[in-house]
């Protein structure tokens, strides 16, 4: 589909002039010869680019482009004039007209800036379309729970994206949507039209790091062939989430103290100072106030971070959330995986309820990935459940195992007797002859457990 471009000029001739150019050039092109016609039809059509005159019979060419400014997506604008000066094309682009040209022009300057003026609208819409769909992907209903700590979470996040904080610190234990909760304040808030770069300062050598972080000159190192910029110039008005940052060592956070706080740093191998307007966003699992004690992390570093900190918190401090969790995990991988998942025994809705989640929602979500891929006919199948040993013991129940759940404060050989009776009698319905059978113990034998259990009625 060719692009829409519309033409409001008052000189006739020119007008015919420039729409028998671009229409040979294969856009579709419209005209008007009045400014007030001119917004009416650019209401309507709603067109990618506009070549707008300074001097119109009925306004000010300026006051037209102030018009589109104040919609909510203008088009493209090019402004011509025959009394071109420097202080007009200043206010004509500070308005927010996209370029400037003086009359008499060549119409293949003209063409060419049309040229780049919708390329530059291309890919000014598709970087708004993926901010779009990333709003969408993180909104504040992506963080999922009805406890009070998620409700208070969501809270503080909205409060924040009505802001814009410099800083931020987001510190809990691995596996608790730590990026997860700055992909959502970046979407959500003032730059979410910018750029979102993330870096695991865990993942890369510090050598390598710095150069990531700050960009070098070419000539820097050996390898330094040409100017790179770093993700801090990447991130210019956007946000930088720098994960893991309790990982990074003492000499480098020296150097990030300077970007924090200024937002100004130097490329390896530079001698100017390059400013930036970010929001810089830091995670950890470190307690990074023992760090600091222990002199292995920069308090002034510390201090700058945690201007607005706050803890994701743990998976086992809101269990109400397992069950919610669960659902939209099964869901999800429903459609990821193309599978059709439709029951969860209750066995495994209990064991996720007993079982503390060192590895918080990221280990949930990987649990249940493995099972929904393995399982069959539309169940979960609990033998393909797999937790992590630890402070529990866990078992699971399948066609051909019994499983239990015991806390270590319970696991004594004489209360586990009592587990495995009562779970092997619920398998078989309390039917003892063959709960004895499973046992591989007579009746009689069952039956004198059970009494000494007070599992007899």
């Amino acid at each position: 589909m060719s692009s829409l471009i519309l033409i409001i000029e008052d000189e006739r001739l020119l007008c015919k002039q420039l729409h028998k150019a671009l229409t040979q050039e294969g856009y579709s092109v419209i005209s008007s010869y009045e400014g007030g016609e001119g917004i009416n039809l650019a209401k309507r059509e709603d067109p990618d680019l506009v070549l707008l005159d300074l001097k119109l019979p009925d306004t000010d060419g300026l006051e037209v482009l102030k018009a589109f400014s104040r919609w909510e997506h203008p088009p493209t604008t090019i402004m011509m004039t025959a009394h071109g000066n420097v202080e007009v094309a200043v206010t004509a682009i500070r308005v927010g007209a996209y370029d400037f040209i003086e009359k008499p022009f060549p119409l293949d300057k003209l063409k060419v800036m049309v040229r780049n003026a919708l390329k530059t609208s291309e890919l000014k819409n598709s970087l708004s379309a993926a901010a779009t769909r990333a709003q969408e992907k993180y909104g504040f209903e992506t963080l999922i729970g009805t406890s009070a700590a998620i409700i208070e979470m969501k809270k503080l996040f909205k409060k924040l994206t009505e802001s814009d904080p410099r800083t931020i610190l987001i510190t809990g234990e691995s596996g608790t949507g730590k990026g997860l909760a700055a992909k959502i304040l970046h979407y959500n808030g003032a730059r979410k039209q910018g750029p979102f770069i993330e870096i695991n300062c865990a993942a890369i050598p510090e050598t390598l790091l710095e150069s990531e972080l700050f960009g070098h000159e070419a000539g820097a190192f050996t390898d330094a062939k040409k100017m790179k910029k770093g993700i801090l110039e990447q991130a210019d008005g956007g946000t930088v989430f720098l994960d893991e940052i309790g990982d990074m060592s003492l000499s480098l956070q020296a150097k990030l103290v300077k970007a924090v706080e200024e937002r100004s740093f130097r490329r390896l191998g530079g001698n100017r100072d390059i400013s930036v307007d970010l929001s810089v966003i830091a995670a950890t699992n470190h307690d990074l106030k023992s760090l600091v004690k222990h002199s292995e992390f920069r308090e002034d570093l510390y201090h700058r971070l945690r201007v607005i900190s706050f803890e994701m918190p743990s998976l086992r401090s809101r269990k109400e959330d397992i069950p919610v969790l669960t659902d939209h995990f099964v869901t999800y991988f429903n459609t990821d995986l193309s599978k059709n998942i439709t029951v969860v025994p209750e066995d495994i809705k209990k064991t996720f309820m007993n079982y503390n989640w060192p590895g918080n929602v990221r280990e949930l979500r990987s649990t249940i990935e493995r099972a929904a891929l393995l399982s069959e006919d539309g169940v979960l199948n609990p033998k393909y459940i797999m937790l992590e040993e630890g402070e529990s013991l866990k078992v699971q129940n399948s066609d051909d195992k019994m499983v239990i759940d015991i806390p270590i404060e319970e696991a004594s050989l004489y209360k586990i007797e009592k587990k495995v009776i009562t779970k092997a009698l619920d398998l078989n319905n309390w039917n003892q002859t063959r709960t004895a059978e499973m046992l591989g113990i007579t009746r009689e034998v069952l039956r004198y457990r059970m009494k000494k259990w007070g599992l007899l009625s």
